[in-house]
Formats: C-alpha cells, structure tokens, sequence
C-alpha cells in the first residue's frame, strides 16, 4: 500500500480510536466505551458513543475555523504552480491545528476536501493532499481558500479516503449532486447541494434532532445508520472535540440521510456494539509515522476505518461499510 506523506516540513496527522457497545477485550480504551440508544429524525438513526469522564485531554489544539478566523491560517494553491491534490498551508498561530478529512475547502481554482486527518504544526509552511470537488472549475476566484465548517458526506469522504481516486471523487460528488440539487451545475461543485435552499431546510430539522448530543458531557462520537445500515462513525478523543466538531458532521450526516431511500431497520446498540467490535481483529496497516502523530487504515471484509493518533493519545477514528 502507498503510504500517504504530508509535506514541505512536518504536518502530519492522526487517526483515532473507535468504540463498541462495549466491546470485550482489545484495548481498555475501546473497552470503556459504550454506545446509548439511538436518536431518530426521518432517515437519521445517531448512536451516542459515550466514555465515563468524556476522555482525555490533547493539549492546545485548535481546528481549522478557529485557526482561520484568526487570520493567521490560510490555505492556498501551491506557490509555485497550482496541482489538483496538493495544497499549501501556512501556519502562523503558534498552534496545532487539526484538519480534518472531508473537510470542505472552497474558492483558489477549484473547490477541494482534506484527504486525511492531519495535525498542522504550529508555525511554518506545509502541504496537504486534497481531492478536488468541482471538477469543471480551474480558474481562481480567491487567492486563498474559505472555510464554512463543512464537512463532504460520507459517500464522498469515504471515497476519497478509501479509494483515494480523483475520478471516483468525481463520480461521487455528481451522484449527490445529481440527487440533492437535483442537477449537475456547469461546474459540478459538491457545495452546490450544501448551498441548495431543500436541503439547507432539511438539515436544519436534522439539527434541531440531534443537537443535544453536544450537550452529552460523556459523549465523544457518534455511529449513524440510514436504509438499516451502519452509513459512518466518527469519534474523537474527548467530549470536547467532538462538540466543537459535531455540527458540521452532522450537516455532512444529513446530507447521507437526504440522499437514502428510508430510514429501514434500526440496529440495536449492542448489534452496533457487535459489529464495531471487529475493529480489534481488523488488518492494521500503518500509513503515516513520525515523533507526534501516526495514522493507520482498518479493515476487513465489512469495514474500512481510519486512525490517527497525537502524542500517544487516540485523537479520531472514522469508519465506513465496506
């Protein structure tokens, strides 16, 4: 497997731990969490991922809004000649930021998403990998990128990260356009579906259903199904990330829900518990390494998942079907 590299002079990233309802052995971390009865909207069943004491503390780590609102992080084309899947980062805020992927970047030349979770060192210049979602776009409309803490579906982040295939991307990004805007835009950008006026008034009843959770101290993610299956999870090293975080995960989860035929079965939480817990026996294969943070890649038959983990703590782990 290739194994994925952040360059220019040390951002790296980290891929965190995932949970189970409880799940039996594996590491006491994974044996800690437990996963509550699910909240239902609509199409939309959310698993709370709870852990006593909601976990651990990360140190002064700040995430890609806060860092940009401060006007000491911008992201932009390469200095030296724009290319589809690599971007530039300067960081002067005298802090981690974290980025995570899926996270929607828009404007330079064209619109892109993060392609993995990586932790931006506190001052310097760095590049990230990207995959390009507004693919009929190559001319710039801003020096630098804006971000409206969005996150791209799990049908379109899942893509990126597992295939790690522009067209597939391409591909992805159409199928929800062509779904959730109800047409392919002269540029097919995947924001045209987050901007259409449908949506945005399905997400906010989305929102309104399960914005409780960041109000959960114990909870620190969340497992999400829609058409009877598991669509996504995403849980993070403590309650506090994942509130911060939770709101643009759960546009991005409500974009999955819009694009589901019915909401189908509903799993119990130890059925959830169940088949998170075969993450401990999954292949484990090491991406990414270095002296602060390692990202990893999960996988069996029924899943894929991603992890990285910062200074020795599990940071964030996501995890999709097979």
């Amino acid at each position: 497997m290739k194994k994925d590299v952040l360059v220019i002079t040390a951002v790296v990233f980290v891929a965190f731990v995932f949970l189970s309802a409880p799940v039996a052995g594996g590491e006491d971390f994974y044996a800690e969490l437990t996963i509550g009865k699910p909240l239902i909207h609509d199409n939309l069943a959310v698993y709370p991922v709870r852990l006593p004491g909601g976990g651990e503390e990360l140190g002064e780590i700040i995430t890609m809004d806060e860092a940009m609102s401060s006007g000491k992080f911008k992201i932009t084309e390469l200095e030296e000649g724009a290319d589809v899947n690599t971007l530039e980062v300067r960081n002067d805020t005298g802090k981690n930021v974290v980025i995570f992927a899926g996270e929607i970047v828009r404007g330079a030349k064209q619109d892109r998403i993060i392609s993995y979770d990586t932790v931006v060192p506190p001052v310097g210049r760095y590049t990230v990998d990207v995959f390009c979602v507004e693919a009929g776009r190559w001319t710039e409309v801003s020096d630098s990128f804006a971000y409206k803490k969005e996150i791209a579906p799990a049908s379109v982040r899942g893509t990126a990260q597992g295939d790690k295939d522009q067209g597939k991307v391409w591909e992805a990004v159409s199928n929800v356009n062509a779904e959730v805007a109800g047409v392919i835009t002269q540029t097919d950008a995947l924001t045209a579906s987050y901007d259409a006026e449908e949506f945005q008034e399905k997400a906010e009843a989305y929102e309104k259903a399960f914005k409780e959770l960041a109000d959960d101290d114990d909870v620190v993610g969340v497992v999400v199904v829609s058409e009877g299956t598991v669509q996504a999870g995403d849980v993070f090293a403590n309650h506090d990330l994942f509130a911060v975080v939770w709101p643009r995960l759960l546009t991005s989860y409500s974009m999955d829900a819009v694009l589901s035929e019915e909401l189908g079965d509903v799993p119990t939480a130890d059925e959830i518990g169940d088949y998170l817990s075969q993450l401990k026996d999954a292949d484990r294969v090491e991406t990414y390494a270095d002296e602060t943070q390692n990202r990893s890649t999960l996988s069996n038959d029924e899943m894929n998942a991603y992890e990285l983990e910062y200074d020795g703590k599990k940071m964030h782990v996501n995890v999709y079907m097979e």
